[in-house]
Protein backbone atom coordinates (compact mmCIF):
# COMPACT_ATOMS: atom_id res chain seq x y z
CA UNK A 1 0.00 0.00 0.00
CA UNK A 2 1.20 3.24 0.47
CA UNK A 3 2.05 7.14 4.01
CA UNK A 4 4.34 10.61 7.04
CA UNK A 5 8.22 10.01 7.31
CA UNK A 6 10.21 12.83 9.09
CA UNK A 7 11.87 15.14 6.22
CA UNK A 8 13.32 17.65 5.36
CA UNK A 9 11.57 20.76 3.99
CA UNK A 10 11.75 19.57 -0.23
CA UNK A 11 12.93 22.66 -2.07
CA UNK A 12 15.07 21.18 -4.67
CA UNK A 13 18.77 21.35 -3.38
CA UNK A 14 21.15 23.57 -4.90
CA UNK A 15 24.41 22.36 -3.41
CA UNK A 16 25.13 19.22 -4.44
CA UNK A 17 28.54 17.51 -4.47
CA UNK A 18 29.78 16.83 -7.81
CA UNK A 19 32.12 14.71 -8.83
CA UNK A 20 35.28 16.13 -11.31
CA UNK A 21 33.24 15.24 -14.09
CA UNK A 22 29.42 15.41 -14.90
CA UNK A 23 27.48 12.05 -14.78
CA UNK A 24 26.41 11.21 -18.26
CA UNK A 25 22.49 10.53 -17.32
CA UNK A 26 21.47 8.47 -20.55
CA UNK A 27 18.46 5.73 -20.22
CA UNK A 28 18.94 2.72 -18.14
CA UNK A 29 20.39 2.09 -14.33
CA UNK A 30 21.95 4.38 -12.40
CA UNK A 31 23.00 5.17 -8.56
CA UNK A 32 23.77 7.87 -6.46
CA UNK A 33 24.41 8.27 -2.70
CA UNK A 34 22.19 9.75 -0.34
CA UNK A 35 22.64 9.72 3.57
CA UNK A 36 25.50 7.19 3.13
CA UNK A 37 23.12 4.71 0.84
CA UNK A 38 23.70 3.69 -2.67
CA UNK A 39 20.29 4.65 -3.94
CA UNK A 40 19.46 3.09 -7.30
CA UNK A 41 17.11 4.06 -9.93
CA UNK A 42 16.32 4.39 -13.54
CA UNK A 43 16.31 6.35 -16.54
CA UNK A 44 14.36 6.95 -19.53
CA UNK A 45 16.14 10.23 -21.90
CA UNK A 46 15.00 10.93 -25.12
CA UNK A 47 16.99 10.68 -27.71
CA UNK A 48 16.78 14.52 -28.98
CA UNK A 49 16.58 15.73 -25.12
CA UNK A 50 16.02 19.15 -25.55
CA UNK A 51 16.47 22.55 -23.00
CA UNK A 52 13.82 22.86 -20.15
CA UNK A 53 12.29 19.55 -20.36
CA UNK A 54 9.69 18.27 -18.28
CA UNK A 55 10.84 15.08 -15.29
CA UNK A 56 8.25 12.55 -14.42
CA UNK A 57 9.02 10.39 -11.07
CA UNK A 58 7.28 7.54 -11.09
CA UNK A 59 7.30 5.04 -7.45
CA UNK A 60 6.97 1.49 -7.57
CA UNK A 61 4.16 0.17 -4.97
CA UNK A 62 5.20 -1.48 -1.61
CA UNK A 63 7.07 -4.69 -2.45
CA UNK A 64 7.60 -3.65 -6.15
CA UNK A 65 10.64 -2.68 -7.85
CA UNK A 66 11.76 0.56 -10.36
CA UNK A 67 12.20 -2.51 -13.19
CA UNK A 68 8.72 -3.37 -12.52
CA UNK A 69 7.04 -0.25 -12.78
CA UNK A 70 9.92 0.70 -15.75
CA UNK A 71 8.27 -2.09 -17.41
CA UNK A 72 4.64 -1.36 -16.45
CA UNK A 73 3.32 1.86 -16.70
CA UNK A 74 4.16 2.81 -19.81
CA UNK A 75 6.57 5.99 -19.99
CA UNK A 76 9.28 4.75 -21.76
CA UNK A 77 7.41 5.35 -25.23
CA UNK A 78 6.18 8.34 -24.08
CA UNK A 79 9.52 10.05 -23.23
CA UNK A 80 10.37 9.83 -26.81
CA UNK A 81 7.27 10.93 -27.70
CA UNK A 82 6.69 13.96 -26.10
CA UNK A 83 10.32 14.77 -24.94
CA UNK A 84 10.28 14.54 -21.27
CA UNK A 85 12.76 12.59 -18.63
CA UNK A 86 11.04 9.63 -16.27
CA UNK A 87 13.24 8.51 -13.78
CA UNK A 88 12.13 5.16 -11.56
CA UNK A 89 13.40 5.50 -7.91
CA UNK A 90 14.36 2.26 -6.09
CA UNK A 91 13.20 2.00 -2.95
CA UNK A 92 14.76 0.14 0.36
CA UNK A 93 14.32 -3.13 1.73
CA UNK A 94 12.20 -2.80 5.46
CA UNK A 95 12.62 -5.10 8.40
CA UNK A 96 10.43 -7.29 6.59
CA UNK A 97 12.49 -7.87 3.96
CA UNK A 98 10.01 -6.03 1.29
CA UNK A 99 10.53 -2.79 -0.58
CA UNK A 100 9.25 0.37 0.57
CA UNK A 101 9.23 4.43 0.30
CA UNK A 102 9.10 5.96 3.83
CA UNK A 103 5.78 7.82 4.20
CA UNK A 104 5.00 6.87 7.69
CA UNK A 105 3.56 3.45 7.51
CA UNK A 106 3.20 2.01 11.38
CA UNK A 107 5.89 -1.01 10.47
CA UNK A 108 7.98 1.61 9.35
CA UNK A 109 8.14 4.02 12.56
CA UNK A 110 11.54 3.24 13.35
CA UNK A 111 13.08 3.63 9.97
CA UNK A 112 15.18 6.20 9.34
CA UNK A 113 15.31 6.38 5.63
CA UNK A 114 14.57 10.18 4.27
CA UNK A 115 12.60 9.39 0.88
CA UNK A 116 11.99 12.90 0.22
CA UNK A 117 15.71 13.93 0.35
CA UNK A 118 16.52 11.34 -2.07
CA UNK A 119 14.02 12.09 -4.12
CA UNK A 120 14.90 15.63 -3.45
CA UNK A 121 18.34 14.98 -4.63
CA UNK A 122 17.74 12.61 -7.49
CA UNK A 123 15.52 15.73 -8.75
CA UNK A 124 18.31 18.15 -8.09
CA UNK A 125 20.63 16.69 -9.75
CA UNK A 126 18.89 15.28 -13.34
CA UNK A 127 17.35 18.95 -13.76
CA UNK A 128 21.18 20.54 -12.89
CA UNK A 129 22.69 17.75 -15.16
CA UNK A 130 20.03 17.51 -18.15
CA UNK A 131 19.22 21.30 -17.73
CA UNK A 132 15.86 20.79 -17.27
CA UNK A 133 12.98 22.72 -15.76
CA UNK A 134 13.16 23.30 -11.95
CA UNK A 135 9.48 24.30 -12.22
CA UNK A 136 8.06 21.39 -14.46
CA UNK A 137 8.96 18.45 -12.10
CA UNK A 138 5.95 15.86 -11.47
CA UNK A 139 5.08 12.75 -9.47
CA UNK A 140 2.87 9.84 -9.50
CA UNK A 141 3.36 5.94 -8.92
CA UNK A 142 1.30 2.84 -7.85
CA UNK A 143 -0.11 2.44 -4.28
CA UNK A 144 2.86 3.30 -2.24
CA UNK A 145 4.27 5.24 -4.85
CA UNK A 146 0.95 6.77 -5.08
CA UNK A 147 1.76 7.43 -1.49
CA UNK A 148 4.76 8.95 -2.03
CA UNK A 149 3.47 11.42 -4.77
CA UNK A 150 0.84 12.84 -2.02
CA UNK A 151 4.06 12.65 0.43
CA UNK A 152 6.43 14.74 -1.78
CA UNK A 153 3.58 17.12 -2.30
CA UNK A 154 2.64 17.65 1.43
CA UNK A 155 5.98 18.64 2.39
CA UNK A 156 6.79 21.92 3.55
CA UNK A 157 8.23 23.92 0.68
CA UNK A 158 7.51 20.97 -2.10
CA UNK A 159 9.44 21.04 -5.37
CA UNK A 160 6.96 19.07 -7.43
CA UNK A 161 4.33 21.51 -10.06
CA UNK A 162 1.27 18.86 -10.08
CA UNK A 163 1.17 14.67 -9.36
CA UNK A 164 -0.95 12.07 -10.24
CA UNK A 165 -0.94 8.83 -7.82
CA UNK A 166 -2.87 6.04 -8.18
CA UNK A 167 -4.50 3.96 -5.39
CA UNK A 168 -2.58 6.80 -3.32
CA UNK A 169 -3.20 8.47 0.24
CA UNK A 170 -2.69 10.17 3.15
CA UNK A 171 -1.63 9.02 6.22
CA UNK A 172 -3.62 10.39 9.20
CA UNK A 173 -0.33 10.91 11.51
CA UNK A 174 0.71 13.86 10.84
CA UNK A 175 -1.74 15.51 8.32
CA UNK A 176 -4.98 16.65 10.81
CA UNK A 177 -4.93 20.10 9.82
CA UNK A 178 -2.90 19.40 6.32
CA UNK A 179 -3.52 22.53 4.12
CA UNK A 180 -1.75 22.85 1.00
CA UNK A 181 1.57 25.13 1.24
CA UNK A 182 1.67 25.80 -2.62
CA UNK A 183 -0.96 25.66 -5.20
CA UNK A 184 0.01 22.44 -7.41
CA UNK A 185 -2.96 20.27 -9.34
CA UNK A 186 -3.90 16.75 -8.29
CA UNK A 187 -5.34 14.05 -10.37
CA UNK A 188 -6.08 10.48 -8.04
CA UNK A 189 -6.83 7.06 -10.07
CA UNK A 190 -8.58 4.80 -7.31
CA UNK A 191 -10.66 2.12 -7.98
CA UNK A 192 -14.28 1.87 -5.46
CA UNK A 193 -13.09 -1.98 -4.58
CA UNK A 194 -9.32 -1.31 -3.85
CA UNK A 195 -9.52 -3.64 -0.42
CA UNK A 196 -5.78 -2.55 0.11
CA UNK A 197 -5.65 1.06 0.02
CA UNK A 198 -9.40 1.50 0.82
CA UNK A 199 -11.32 3.98 -0.98
CA UNK A 200 -13.33 4.62 2.71
CA UNK A 201 -9.38 4.13 4.26
CA UNK A 202 -8.99 2.80 7.80
CA UNK A 203 -9.21 5.36 10.37
CA UNK A 204 -9.36 2.68 13.01
CA UNK A 205 -6.24 1.17 11.29
CA UNK A 206 -7.70 -2.53 11.32
CA UNK A 207 -4.94 -3.45 8.32
CA UNK A 208 -1.78 -1.98 10.42
CA UNK A 209 -0.86 0.02 8.14
CA UNK A 210 -1.14 2.77 10.21
CA UNK A 211 -4.92 4.85 9.96
CA UNK A 212 -5.10 6.73 6.62
CA UNK A 213 -7.95 9.02 5.12
CA UNK A 214 -10.59 7.22 2.79
CA UNK A 215 -10.39 9.37 -1.07
CA UNK A 216 -13.09 11.46 -0.42
CA UNK A 217 -11.38 13.00 2.46
CA UNK A 218 -7.70 13.04 0.65
CA UNK A 219 -9.43 14.82 -2.20
CA UNK A 220 -10.93 17.00 0.01
CA UNK A 221 -7.64 18.17 1.43
CA UNK A 222 -6.49 19.87 -1.62
CA UNK A 223 -10.20 21.27 -2.99
CA UNK A 224 -10.77 23.12 0.30
CA UNK A 225 -6.80 23.97 0.38
CA UNK A 226 -7.37 25.52 -3.40
CA UNK A 227 -10.52 26.79 -2.65
CA UNK A 228 -11.87 25.07 -5.45
CA UNK A 229 -15.73 26.14 -6.04
CA UNK A 230 -16.63 24.75 -9.56
CA UNK A 231 -17.05 21.09 -9.83
CA UNK A 232 -18.81 18.23 -12.17
CA UNK A 233 -18.94 14.47 -12.60
CA UNK A 234 -18.58 12.97 -15.88
CA UNK A 235 -19.29 9.49 -16.89
CA UNK A 236 -16.67 8.07 -18.91
CA UNK A 237 -17.16 5.02 -21.33
CA UNK A 238 -16.19 2.01 -19.91
CA UNK A 239 -12.83 0.07 -19.51
CA UNK A 240 -13.28 -1.92 -22.76
CA UNK A 241 -10.97 -4.81 -21.15
CA UNK A 242 -13.21 -5.65 -18.35
CA UNK A 243 -16.65 -3.19 -18.66
CA UNK A 244 -15.45 -1.40 -15.61
CA UNK A 245 -16.95 2.00 -15.23
CA UNK A 246 -15.55 5.19 -14.68
CA UNK A 247 -16.68 8.37 -13.31
CA UNK A 248 -14.79 11.13 -13.33
CA UNK A 249 -14.80 14.05 -10.54
CA UNK A 250 -13.37 17.47 -11.25
CA UNK A 251 -12.98 20.65 -9.24
CA UNK A 252 -11.58 23.96 -10.51
CA UNK A 253 -11.38 27.62 -10.32
CA UNK A 254 -12.17 30.53 -12.38
CA UNK A 255 -8.74 32.41 -10.45
CA UNK A 256 -6.56 30.13 -12.10
CA UNK A 257 -5.82 26.93 -14.00
CA UNK A 258 -5.39 24.92 -10.95
CA UNK A 259 -7.71 21.57 -10.48
CA UNK A 260 -8.40 18.58 -8.86
CA UNK A 261 -9.20 15.71 -11.01
CA UNK A 262 -10.54 11.97 -9.61
CA UNK A 263 -10.80 9.13 -11.85
CA UNK A 264 -12.97 7.11 -10.03
CA UNK A 265 -13.56 3.18 -11.11
CA UNK A 266 -16.52 1.94 -10.24
CA UNK A 267 -15.66 -1.90 -9.40
CA UNK A 268 -12.32 -1.11 -9.87
CA UNK A 269 -9.40 -3.13 -7.53
CA UNK A 270 -6.02 -2.61 -6.67
CA UNK A 271 -4.62 -1.80 -9.75
CA UNK A 272 -3.14 0.47 -12.57
CA UNK A 273 -5.63 0.31 -15.34
CA UNK A 274 -4.22 -0.06 -18.91
CA UNK A 275 -6.62 2.88 -19.64
CA UNK A 276 -9.01 5.63 -18.25
CA UNK A 277 -11.88 4.76 -20.82
CA UNK A 278 -10.65 5.92 -24.13
CA UNK A 279 -9.07 2.40 -25.29
CA UNK A 280 -6.60 4.04 -27.51
CA UNK A 281 -4.93 6.41 -24.69
CA UNK A 282 -3.44 4.55 -21.69
CA UNK A 283 -3.28 6.13 -17.97
CA UNK A 284 0.32 6.74 -18.25
CA UNK A 285 -0.57 9.16 -21.69
CA UNK A 286 -3.36 10.54 -19.90
CA UNK A 287 -1.05 11.28 -16.82
CA UNK A 288 1.43 13.19 -18.71
CA UNK A 289 -1.52 15.03 -20.33
CA UNK A 290 -2.25 16.24 -16.93
CA UNK A 291 1.20 16.90 -16.23
CA UNK A 292 1.80 18.89 -19.63
CA UNK A 293 -1.30 20.90 -19.14
CA UNK A 294 -0.16 22.21 -15.66
CA UNK A 295 3.72 23.35 -16.55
Amino acid sequence: MTGCATGPTSRLSKDQPTSAATPTWVSGSHTITVDGRHRTFLLDVPKNLKPSAALVLVFHGYTGSAVKIHASSGFTALTEEHGFVAAYPQGTMDARGNTFFNVGYEFHKESKVDDVKFANELTSRLVKDLALDPDAVFSTGMSNGGDMSYFLASQPDPFVRSIAPVAGTMMVSGNESFVPKKRMSVMEVHGRDDTITRWNGDLKNRDRWGAYYGTDAVMRFWIDGFSLKKSEITRLKNIPSDRKQIQLHRWWTAIDDTEVLLYEILKGKHSWPDNLGRQEVSTAAEIWSFFDRHR
